[in-house]
């Protein structure tokens, strides 16, 4: 029973560490938009197995950030303005209702852990690390999303967040390697956000998050 304990959990952390390795893979400039992402080579880069390769690329076709097409496979979707606006416009309306349900019902320990995230934003623009930051930023809005305790909204954030990042990822200044204008004022934005929640104001708490998502949105796209 041990023995099979540890094999589900090193199944799960190969998972884990595949997921995460592709995302950087992403970030990193590997692949663009319209690339595939073929579980073999994948894999290959990775120095893993196909199969922890292929539960990860499942589970990010799933939330969204990748699209697949019969026969060929996992590609990252091509950007467009008409789907960014209705990506961020979606984004407004589901974690607006996340924040404001996570200030009515997170617990002590979630609050702590969402305000132990600033400090990783901070890290993040001090290091001018991309990987840290990114991870910084999916824990602040997933952890939300969790601290909803609305398991709807919890998957429908998830779904969301990973579909705008495709758009964080290639129009964002910090992920292209220029000045870092975008992600400087973040930090300060998801502090007043986890206030709003520590504080149970949900109204205010929407508010912020709805307002941080659109200044990310202006920001990142309108401009281009």
């Amino acid at each position: 029973m041990n023995t099979l304990k540890g094999r589900t959990s090193m199944t799960v952390s190969a998972e884990k560490r595949a997921y995460r390795s592709i995302i950087n893979l992403i970030i990193s400039g590997q692949f663009r938009p319209g690339d595939f992402l073929l579980e073999t080579e994948i894999a290959e880069k990775l120095g893993m197995s196909r199969t922890p390769v292929g539960k990860a690329l499942t589970m990010l076709v799933s939330e969204g950030f990748l699209n697949k097409m019969p026969k060929k496979g996992c590609y990252i979707p091509l950007p467009t303005p008409e789907d960014a606006e209705q990506v961020f416009f979606a984004r407004k309306a589901v974690e607006s209702q996340a924040a404001a349900s996570a200030a009515l019902h997170a617990t002590e320990k979630e609050i702590q852990q969402l305000k132990e995230v600033l400090s990783k934003d901070h890290e993040a623009l001090a290091s001018g690390s991309k990987d840290t930051y990114s991870s910084a930023n999916e824990e602040f809005h997933l952890g939300i999303a969790k601290a909803s305790h609305n398991q709807y909204l919890e998957k429908w954030v998830r779904n969301i967040f990973w579909r705008s990042n495709i758009y964080v990822f290639y129009f964002d200044s910090f992920y292209k390697g220029k000045e870092f204008s975008v992600p400087q004022k973040t930090p300060m934005q998801h502090a007043t956000i986890i206030k709003a929640i520590a504080d149970r104001d949900p109204k205010k708490a929407a508010q912020l998050m709805e307002e941080h998502i659109q200044w990310t949105y202006e920001n990142l796209l309108m401009k281009y």
